[in-house]
């Protein structure tokens, strides 16, 4: 018989896999990443001779390549290729069970990073609730593969990492490992963490350093502290210093105008305001609870204690995000990383709400709370649900098209766009579902890319259907 908190994560795994398994691989990204690297900007076409990832091998090939030629984000990368190589279904399992993994991460990072099973059942589901209602660009970092191995996979990675350090702020004089191949294990942690995001790594290492300096002279500090911080600032200089990352910075900010144009730093300012929108209940929240526990804090030490460790991490999530305003590209998905340190932050309150008898919310607010959340949760999910099964249906029917083609004609086929779904729905859904399309030209490189995985020359996706003949080609 299932324990209660078995059952919820288990729910939620269920709620997840379904949803990654509704959602097709993305054209674009994933359909390009599934080919060994050739050495170019992803905006230039596949070339024919492009050759599928196959193997172990194939996948270094392509990121020695990709690290000197397009991006430093190796880890990430190595993880989408191995994914779009070992095929979807094999990635929507793991990918639910990583999700599920982050919920259990940002439970015990508020835990004062003591690793337990024995869970608050209403706190696991608030975790999964915060990230569902507001995380910007939720589908884009839980479901789209690519998306996935670039912001989902790297967060449960980092968070693995930290664990430990947020423990030693809690607990600093007591001993946490002293065994070398502990220190050796943070140091590799630290060195993929760090290898993984531009906007968020730079910040982590900030915090660390400070957290160490400020407690130099103390006798808690141990080894693993300094080999972990060692390999976090070693993997984000390889990130960093990738000469990919000048070929890509050269290509994108070639597509559009500078970086620091007015017209272009209005446009990021305008989506750094929905990313806050989004957030705008945590942020109500953490800045009215520290108001709230200010006077409790100064009579109890720890409450204190607990509150310097919010701000900081209310600090770490606004420049994870205020900075991409000097990043050639702002996808709203890129606010994740500090959407998690505030799903923290916020859990941290509510906690020291359950523990030190600080009414941060009231009880009939509480209550109200759990309605308008539960609701707001159901309501989005089904439409969500409909919305994903849309696209998954339409999908199906374009990919047995494909694949009852001809692999030896040289004929260019063409096939109508899936039809999206309307504003108000896409609005309904909470900002859930995904759009899919590739264009009318053959020799778009999504075009190109989707083409050359299905072995047939060439691709147009219409937005009008065409009836010629019964099998909707020309």
């Amino acid at each position: 018989m299932f324990k209660k908190p078995t059952l919820v994560l288990a729910c939620m795994f269920i709620f997840l896999y379904a949803l990654n398994y509704l959602t097709p691989m993305a054209f674009g990204d994933d359909y390009v990443y599934s080919f060994i690297w050739q050495g170019h900007s992803e905006y230039e076409p596949l070339t024919e001779n492009a050759e599928r990832i196959k193997s172990f091998e194939d996948i270094y090939i392509s990121q020695w390549s990709h690290y000197f030629t397009w991006s430093g984000r190796v880890v990430s990368h190595v993880i989408a290729q191995f994914f779009l190589w070992t095929g979807k279904d094999v990635f929507n399992f793991f990918n639910a069970l990583i999700s599920v993994f982050l919920v259990v991460e940002i439970y015990w990072c508020a835990n004062k990073g003591i690793i337990t099973y024995r869970f608050n059942v209403k706190r696991l589901i608030c975790i999964f609730f915060m990230l569902w209602a507001f995380t910007a660009g939720f589908s884009p970092v839980f479901f789209w593969l690519s998306g996935a191995c670039n912001y989902l996979w790297p967060a449960a990675l980092l968070l693995i990492f930290l664990l430990p350090y947020i423990r030693k702020y809690y607990f600093f004089q007591e001993k946490i490992n002293y065994n070398i191949w502990f220190k050796f294990a943070m140091f590799i942690l630290g060195l993929l963490s760090g290898w993984t995001n531009e906007n968020s790594i730079c910040w982590i290492i900030l915090l660390l350093f400070v957290f160490i300096y400020v407690n130099r002279n103390k006798s808690g500090l141990e080894s693993w502290m300094f080999t972990g911080l060692a390999g976090l600032t070693m993997g984000y200089l390889l990130l960093m210093l990738a000469p990919g990352n000048i070929a890509r910075l050269n290509a994108e900010v070639s597509t559009a105008e500078s970086v620091f144009d007015p017209e272009t730093i209005k446009a990021k300012l305008r989506i750094l305001g929905t990313v806050f929108l989004f957030q705008f209940f945590l942020w109500y929240f953490n800045i009215r609870s520290l108001f709230l526990s200010k006077k409790k804090a100064l009579s109890i030490r720890k409450v204190e204690n607990e509150r310097k460790l919010v701000k900081a991490i209310c600090a770490l999530a606004f420049c994870m995000s205020a900075i991409m305003i000097f990043s050639p590209n702002f996808p709203p998905r890129s606010s994740f990383p500090g959407t998690v340190q505030l799903i923290i932050a916020t859990c941290i309150l509510l906690r020291i709400q359950e523990e030190s008898a600080i009414e941060l919310v009231k009880e009939n607010a509480k209550k109200f709370l759990v309605s308008i959340s539960s609701l707001y949760f159901f309501a989005t999910s089904a439409i969500t649900f409909y919305g994903f099964h849309d696209y998954y249906s339409q999908m199906q029917e374009r990919l047995a098209i494909i694949e009852s083609l001809d692999r030896t004609s040289s004929e260019i086929v063409t096939i109508s766009a899936l039809v999206p779904v309307s504003e108000n729905l896409y609005t309904a859904s909470g900002f859930h579902l995904l759009f899919y399309e590739m264009t009318e030209n053959e020799n778009e490189w999504r075009n190109v890319a989707f083409a050359r995985y299905y072995g047939i020359k060439g691709i147009r996706m219409i937005k009008q259907p065409v009836v010629k003949d019964d099998s909707k080609l020309e």
